[in-house]
């Protein structure tokens, strides 16, 4: 027995006892001691000791306290870096909790017994670290399947993207094919409706010619019965001929004395138509003059006109085989019988045309006009015609050209295909030579483009109609202007003048048969 004894305020009393070091493992694994109870003897020392237990006491629990606080603190930090997960921090807090209920006697004065539950909770909340530990670990290595998954899911979903705009892209095509079989089909059913129609017609036709073959069957049968009344007849005929042949001789015989009484009888008025004739022929004009009366009753050109003696200068018709038109008969300049094909003096007349307008001519004839393409060949297409060119510049000053040979299409079969082609020689007067450089190039309008320039139409870039090569030395079709600054888009003759493009006041081409 030792004999110790408890005192009144809970200490233990007894013989005296060597100090015992406890080994205990830490948190972390390290080595630390505690001292062991103490026998107290009752010395003077030992009343200081029973005098200062109960602020032994406040220490142990002020001790407590803090290492509570630091509890919570670690659970704060473990939550926080866990990514604050429900059921660790459920389980953490529990732990604490129950920390305050371990200790055996809140009034227990020995320090060893404190120790002991507190190192007890230590171990326990290191087994519970371990175990969040590992469940963390558990936690990390789903939570990185779950990012493979992740990117699994976001490279599926990139695949299943470039599907779908596959699919779009498909979709789109399937629909234009489907629009296009729609428009094919559209165009089918036309072309079956147009083949039921020509059906209904043919089969109208057919129709028709059967019917029409019922008539000539019934018309054939009607011929064959007339043919064989008129072998009927024939026979009869033949027969009474036959019966009459001996009549029929001596009505021969008759008629040849009749025949020579006749011949004497032609052979005497021949005689007498001779000799009319001779009287006739001595009355009948001579040839010129019949010629002239001719050409005046069917003139073909203004020359004729003049010809047979009409002077005045207007608008008459001319006759080129079987067609006919009127022109302006100039029959005073130069010895007149001029048939004018172009004049510009007023800019009342619009010239920038087409080809239809320039092949069948347009304008008033007294004024402004142009003879048209077609007659201006029609007249010239033998050639031996010569043109003259009277200007007068927007000074007064007048000038003109005279070509000794002119022809529009000349012996052109189809001079519309061909293009009315210039031919033109023979340069004399005083305004300069503005057209010979436009032989045989063919007339180009606005709408029809036959000239040689590359780079576009000539008509349509000079505002006229010509006989363009790379484009012109003459635009007399271009745009009126009889006063100020004219350019190459004005009615212009190159070198006329003061100047390279001299404004036009008049201009008047005409036509006539050379002498």
């Amino acid at each position: 027995m030792d004999g110790s004894r408890t005192t009144d305020d809970g200490v233990s009393e007894g013989a005296s006892e060597s100090v015992v070091v406890v080994q205990s493992k830490t948190l972390f694994g390290s080595q630390f001691q505690r001292p062991s109870d103490r026998r107290q003897d009752t010395t003077p020392w030992r009343r200081l000791v029973l005098l200062t237990t109960p602020s032994w006491r406040l220490f142990v629990q002020v001790r407590w306290s803090s290492i509570l606080l630091v509890m919570l603190f670690i659970q704060s930090i473990v939550v926080f870096h866990l990514n604050r997960p429900q059921d660790i921090g459920k389980k953490l807090g529990a732990l604490v909790a129950t920390l305050p209920n371990s200790i055996p006697d809140r009034n227990c004065t020995d320090l060893a017994c404190h120790w002991v539950a507190l190192q007890t909770a230590l171990a326990q909340l290191y087994a519970s670290y371990t175990a969040i530990a590992n469940d963390l670990e558990k936690r990390q290595t789903a939570f990185a399947r779950l990012m493979a998954g992740q990117e699994a899911g976001l490279t599926a979903l990139a695949e299943l993207k470039a599907s779908q705009e596959a699919a779009q892209k498909a979709l789109a095509e399937l629909k234009a094919g489907h629009e296009a079989g729609q428009t094919a089909l559209a165009e089918l059913k036309a072309g079956h409706e147009a083949g039921q129609t020509a059906l209904a017609e043919l089969k109208a036709g057919h129709g028709a010619i059967s019917s029409d073959l019922e008539k000539s069957l019934t018309a054939l049968a009607e011929l064959k019965a007339s043919h064989n009344a008129g072998q009927s007849l024939l026979a009869k005929v033949w027969q009474e001929i036959s019966s009459d042949k001996g009549l029929l001789i001596q009505r021969l015989k008759d008629l040849k004395t009749d025949y020579k009484s006749m011949s004497r009888a032609l052979s005497q008025e021949n005689k007498d138509l001779i000799s009319a004739l001779s009287s006739l022929r001595q009355k009948v004009v001579d040839q010129p003059t019949l010629n002239r009366a001719l050409h005046g009753l069917i003139p073909r050109d203004c020359s004729d006109i003049m010809a047979a003696g009409k002077s005045q200068s207007g608008v008459y018709t001319i006759f080129r085989g079987s067609n006919s038109f009127e022109a302006y008969c100039n029959m005073w300049q130069g010895g007149g019988g001029w048939t004018v094909i172009q004049r510009r003096k007023d800019g009342t007349v619009g010239f920038s045309r087409g080809w239809n307008d320039y092949r069948k001519g347009f304008g008033r004839l007294t004024g402004e006009h142009w003879l048209g393409l077609q007659n201006i060949h029609a007249l010239t297409a033998s050639g031996a015609y010569q043109l003259r060119i009277d200007f007068t510049a927007f000074d007064g000053v007048k000038y003109y050209a005279l070509y000794n040979e002119f022809a529009v299409g000349w012996n052109s079969m189809d001079p519309d295909k061909d293009g009315y082609p210039l031919y033109v020689s023979g340069y004399s007067g005083n305004a300069g030579d503005g057209l010979t450089p436009h032989s045989g190039e063919k007339f180009t309008t606005n709408d029809r483009d036959q000239d040689k320039w590359d780079n576009g139409n000539c008509a349509t870039r000079w505002d006229g109609a010509w006989w363009y090569e790379y484009c012109h030395w003459s635009n007399l079709n271009g745009l009126y202007k009889a006063t100020g600054t004219c350019n190459g888009h004005n009615v212009v003759w190159n070198g006329l003048g003061p100047s390279k493009h001299t404004c036009l006041r008049f201009v008047e081409m005409k036509i006539r048969p050379r002498k």
